[in-house]
């Protein structure tokens, strides 16, 4: 942890060094004598992190080091932050004017003033490393290990992809066939109870059994909430009762979404009450939560209802007031042997005959798993410690260290202390790239599902990933840090929740109990603060929660009610070197909070992340967020901004911009071509329908057209509109990996980016008028990955008019001449996802074989006179998921692949063979969204 923070320090005063020379003018040599010793002390970090769990001494010097490296960076910026305050109002700042402002009155002192504390903080580092030196701790210095390119090596080595393969059920099986049984033939319970303690596998278990066969042939519809301790009741009804309605149903889609929250409650409860569904809800923590979701479950109607409900709960009180029409289950503690089976699977990855193990390690293993108390993910996260470790002096060393981490510390319920010494142990044989890592997991809410390309970017932000190409061995900082993640998948102490067909994670979250130790560490390691707004722990009559702590880097608040009152006052007085600060919209509130974010643009000049996705601001965001001139990540996504303010300029360090926001449209001062370290920019998303208004996205002030011109590092730019966007300066971004582009009217903008070399990754939708005037524009533009084609115009297809190089393609409400099967199937041999909406009025489509051979997904929609679908043997043999609305098909095709999922409304023959929903759609283990993001 402390090597990260003395790294991230050391990198950050080198650049400042060598790119903000006018404003270091004076003191430019102290900041290097600075930076050289804070490299010296990374040589001995790693030995001393790894020791410091077992010797207090230790333990106190590091967190003193880490501090010290924190006040480095404060000393160096708050210096620079004065120089800007005071010169932001010129026209133009030089080397001359920063001479000048030293040499002002009152000012005189300001260099002076730096380099006295540069001294103080450089003369205590080399004491520290002189104690740690005359203590033992050894240098790594010059160690192969220690360098980041090695280490992206051995991660690239190392990867797997173990977060794909199917999830072991070791001790589970009988209890997944006795549920999967009661639930289809057991008509007097309505409800089945999953009980017992955090890592037992009760979710586990319920997600086997939702998709057994025989349940999966049972009910006609399913649906799956995770509740939480942060539920929003609206919001879990309403998920429930949107995977219960067909996608097609548009009108009943918008009138659900249109009722009060006691009427969503009538509206499930009369769906449940007419057809067979299944409904789970995951993770209910008490009674009262039970309490306020029971209205919308008939499970005390006795009138012949099919629909069931599967409730998992760690909460006996919930479990005892549900009555006797509740059947309740309780997975077991896995016994000794069943434990060793299960910890052998991760423990040895590659499967190994039983007689070939050691038996000195199976006796080694067995004392390890006394500690895990039978507990499924105790024995899955030891697994992932073990995984890399093959001599039984490495599984020796487990053994003596698992009681050192957090033994007689009191931070966990005593039930768990056991497994907290397995989860402890986890996290200190992390190596020390990938601690920051997991306790910036612990920032998150619980169950939270973590996008993880905001995750990168945060750690890009923080300084936990670099962004010098230099120093990450030649990999970008997303390659770096996808390892890292990948890292923490592969032991264990991540789990992946959403993840591509090629292996890749898109989404991950942390289970209950490994976040809980996160957070305790972070809370030790004054690594992060986590303020709640839900579970009560501020009232009217309490006063503000007060932070007191000037050495806070990192606040995340969960954002309830009366957020402001309770939380403004104490931000701004007690955490003036606040660099990171994230909101979490996890309780519904309509408190509007402007006027707050005006606060923290003054306040917390130093903020380098402000993550405020979904947080209620609306109109136009504050002049003075210019004030954060070190911001790397704004996320405003989900907002309700309409325009930028003209400082946005000032921005200099941004990294990461979001501004898909809620509203139509956003307005923008043409000044983001200033912000010349912007490497992911995401504007709001275009609609090209034609009954959709034409300003839609962005408007730029005084219709200008949109600059990007000198954003050099710019990698990602989604939904920029070329027909509002100065293209030369576009087709200059020599290092753009993926642009999404929309194009309505204007061809001949849309053309360079065709044929541009830079683009690597490239995502168009465009106006079938501008497809039309040319249709083999886009034959040879090998970098078009995602194409859509809309509105309502004829287009005659020909093979040689798509690229080869297509994974998706969408036509929207384009009337085609002819069956495009036979043309597409052979020409687009990359292509995964295919969707026809009201596209064609032939009656006849055919599939030929070996047709298509990469297609995972298809839709149809709107085909109203298609009658007849022919397919032969060996078509589409990757299809797995299908959509048909709209469309009288008579019967599906004999030849399509077995085990695959249908959605279709109405009902198209011979629905029947796949087992699956006839009109629902379901929670796909592989998200489908993949392929309009694809590598």
């Amino acid at each position: 942890m402390a090597e990260s923070a003395v790294k991230s320090a050391a990198e950050w005063l080198g650049k400042l060094a060598v790119e903000e020379v006018k404003y270091l003018y004076g003191v430019r040599d102290k900041v290097e004598e600075l930076q050289a010793e804070l490299e010296w002390m990374q040589c001995f970090l790693s030995d001393a992190d790894a020791r410091r769990h077992k010797d207090a001494l230790i333990r106190k010097w590091v967190s003193q080091i880490k501090e010290l490296a924190y006040d480095a960076e404060d000393v160096i910026e708050k210096f620079m932050l004065r120089v800007f305050n005071k010169d932001k109002h010129r026209s133009l700042f030089t080397f001359a004017t920063l001479k000048w402002f030293c040499c002002l009155a009152g000012d005189a002192t300001a260099l002076h003033e730096i380099g006295s504390n540069i001294d103080s903080l450089t003369a205590k580092i080399s004491k520290l490393s002189s104690r740690l030196q005359t203590y033992g701790v050894k240098t790594t210095y010059g160690e192969p290990a220690s360098t980041s390119a090695t280490q992206v090596r051995t991660q690239e080595l190392r990867r797997t992809y173990s977060h794909i393969e199917e999830e072991f059920v070791i001790g589970l099986e009988g209890d997944i066939l006795e549920l999967s049984n009661k639930l289809v033939n057991d008509h007097h319970h309505k409800m089945v109870a999953i009980s017992g303690m955090g890592g037992l596998g009760k979710t586990t278990l319920a997600r086997k059994v939702y998709h057994h066969d025989s349940v999966r042939g049972h009910f006609l519809g399913f649906a799956w909430a995770h509740i939480s301790q942060q539920f929003q009741m609206r919001s879990v009804i309403l998920g429930i009762l949107l995977d219960l309605i067909p996608n097609n149903d548009k009108q009943r889609r918008d009138k659900v979404q249109g009722l009060q929250d006691g009427q969503l409650h009538g509206e499930l409860y009369q769906m449940l009450k007419e057809k067979s569904y299944l409904v789970v809800l995951d993770d209910v923590w008490t009674t009262e939560d039970w309490n306020r979701l029971q209205a919308a479950f008939p499970i005390n109607d006795d009138q012949g209802i099919a629909s069931k409900v599967v409730l998992t709960t760690r909460n006996a009180h919930i479990v005892a007031a549900l009555g006797e029409l509740v059947l309740y289950h309780e997975p077991q503690l896995l016994d000794i042997e069943t434990s060793w089976k299960l910890l052998q699977k991760k423990a040895f990855p590659v499967a190994i005959a039983k007689d070939a193990i050691d038996p000195y390690l199976v006796q080694l293993g067995k004392k390890m798993l006394e500690h895990c108390n039978g507990l499924p993910l105790a024995i899955v996260v030891l697994g992932g410690v073990l995984a890399n470790k093959r001599t039984s002096e490495d599984w020796q060393n487990v053994l003596d260290n698992i009681h050192s981490y957090f033994g007689g510390d009191g931070l966990y319920n005593q039930s768990y202390n056991r497994v907290y010494d397995v989860l402890g142990m986890s996290y200190y044989d992390l190596p020390y790239h990938l601690k920051p890592c997991f306790l910036h997991l612990g920032n998150f809410p619980e169950d939270f599902e973590i996008p993880v390309d905001k995750l990168y970017r945060m750690w890009m932000a923080e300084g936990i990933v670099a962004v010098d190409g230099m120093a990450l061995g030649g990999k970008s900082s997303e390659e770096v840090a996808e390892g890292y993640l990948n890292e923490l998948v592969e032991k264990r102490m991540v789990q992946a929740a959403k993840v591509t067909s090629k292996g890749k994670v898109k989404t991950c979250h942390l289970h209950d109990l490994i976040r809980d130790v996160s957070m305790a560490i972070g809370r030790e390691e004054n690594f992060v603060s986590v303020i709640d707004h839900i579970h009560g722990q501020q009232s009217d009559d309490e006063p503000a929660p007060m932070l007191n702590n000037e050495r806070l880097r990192r606040l995340t608040v969960y954002v309830g009610q009366d957020m402001k009152r309770s939380l403004s006052s104490s931000l701004s007085r007690n955490a003036p070197n606040l660099r990171s600060l994230l909101f979490f919209q996890v309780h519904e509130t309509k408190e509007e909070s402007t006027e707050f974010i005006k606060d923290i643009c003054n306040e917390h000049q130093l903020l380098r992340v402000l993550e405020l996705e979904g947080f209620n601001i609306r109109g136009d965001l504050p002049q003075k967020v210019g004030n954060l001139i070190y911001l790397r990540y704004l996320n405003l996504n989900g907002t309700h901004v309409t325009s930028l303010p003209s400082s946005i300029g000032n921005l200099m360090c941004l990294e990461t911009l979001d501004l898909r926001v809620s509203c139509v449209v956003i307005k923008l001062p043409n000044l983001l071509w200033r912000l010349k370290r912007l490497r992911h920019l995401y504007f709001p998303s275009r609609i090209l329908s034609q009954e959709v208004s034409e300003r839609q996205g962005y408007e730029i002030e005084n219709d200008e057209m949109l600059r990007l011109d000198g954003l050099g590092f710019l990698e990602t730019l989604e939904d920029v509109d070329i027909d509002r966007v100065e293209v030369k300066g576009l087709l200059g971004l020599r290092k753009m990996r993926k642009l999404s582009a929309s194009c309505v009217c204007n061809r001949e903008s849309l053309v360079p980016f065709l044929n541009s070399p830079s683009i690597k990754r490239l995502s168009l939708k465009i106006s079938g008028s501008i497809f039309s005037q040319d249709p083999m524009m886009l034959s040879n533009c090998e970098s078009l990955r995602n194409l859509d084609i809309d509105n309502a115009i004829t287009v005659q297809l020909r093979p040689e008019m798509f690229p080869t190089s297509l994974v998706y393609l969408g036509f929207w409400y384009t009337r085609l001449r002819q069956d495009p099967m036979p043309i597409l199937e052979h020409r687009l041999p990359q292509l995964k996802n295919l969707s026809l909406h009201i596209a064609h009025s032939l009656s006849h489509m055919v599939c030929s074989a070996a047709g298509f051979p990469e297609v995972t997904y298809l839709a149809i929609d709107g085909l109203f006179s298609l009658v007849e679908w022919r397919m032969e043997q060996g078509a589409m043999p990757k299809l797995r998921s299908m959509e048909i609305y709209n469309s009288p098909i008579r019967k599906l095709p004999d030849a399509l692949p077995k085990g695959m999922s249908i959605t279709c409304c109405p009902c198209v023959p011979g629905i029947e063979r796949f087992g699956t929903c006839p009109h629902f759609n379901d929670k796909l283990p592989v998200d489908t969204a993949e392929y309009y993001e694809s590598d």
